[in-house]
């Protein structure tokens, strides 16, 4: 059951006491930073050590500083919330797939204004084989059967740990009635770097239903492939390096 507390401006949610202590220790700036593997206006994440243990340390900044993304705060949870209380549900729904959680920072009015997640920390290793591909293709399998789809399919977000392969950076967010997110998701894996490399077939291992959803998922991605599209997209990603908020 997820709990909730408040500290400072912050509310803290939290499933084990010891979490809620944690959260407190991260918003007193109690923590020694081990490693960032990003540093960018819409995103941080790093390693972090608290009290000899390690975890992760993600805010998704994104939508604090996007204004389009900002109002959208207005009537959601925001991206941490959202995949805390998500991950939970697949968690309780049998899917022990995911990098779990273990608290969720929110500072808020009537928008987001700021917020962290804290997750367990996992040694691992990045995929490499088509082997290990075939492994993550039956876990997208399993997702999907339960209505869960990842929202950026691709090797990089999994990570092989000791014991089995498991998915990071994801909101496990889910749809009920078509296969246009799970259609987006396989049509996003096709085009995966490693997935080219080894000319590996996606829809061999598993193939999605091809229903509607998977149709407009497929008009969108093949729209986002038009020359225009790329220049508006490369554009824009000159004008955040100028300070833009687009």
């Amino acid at each position: 059951m997820i709990k909730k507390s408040s500290y400072k401006d912050f509310k803290i949610y939290y499933k084990v006491e010891k979490y809620k202590e944690l959260a407190k220790k991260i918003l007193d700036k109690e923590y020694l930073v081990i490693f960032e593997y990003k540093n960018t206006e819409r995103n941080y994440v790093a390693k972090i050590e608290v009290n000899g243990s390690y975890y992760v340390l993600k805010s998704p900044k994104a939508e604090t500083v996007i204004p389009q993304r900002k109002l959208q705060t207005m009537f959601k949870k925001g991206e941490a919330l959202t995949s805390f209380f998500n991950i939970d549900y697949a968690i309780k729904s049998g899917l022990n797939l995911f990098i779990e959680p273990l608290s969720v920072m929110v500072r808020r009015g009537v928008f987001l204004k700021e917020s962290f997640i804290l997750m367990e920390y996992v040694e691992g290793k990045p995929i490499k084989t088509a082997e290990e591909i075939d492994e993550i293709m039956n876990i997208v399998e399993k997702i999907h059967k339960m209505g869960i789809y990842h929202g950026d399919l691709n090797t990089s977000n999994f990570i092989k740990a000791e014991d089995s392969i498991k998915i990071i950076d994801t909101q496990a967010k889910r749809e009920k009635f078509w296969y246009f997110k799970r259609g987006y998701d396989i049509l996003t894996m096709k085009n995966d770097l490693l997935v080219l490399e080894k000319k590996y077939e996606v829809e061999k291992k598993y193939r999605v239903n091809r229903d509607l959803g998977y149709s407009l998922a497929y008009f969108i991605k093949n729209f986002k492939k038009l020359s225009l599209v790329k220049k508006v997209r490369e554009i824009k990603v000159k004008l955040r390096t100028k300070g833009w908020k687009v």
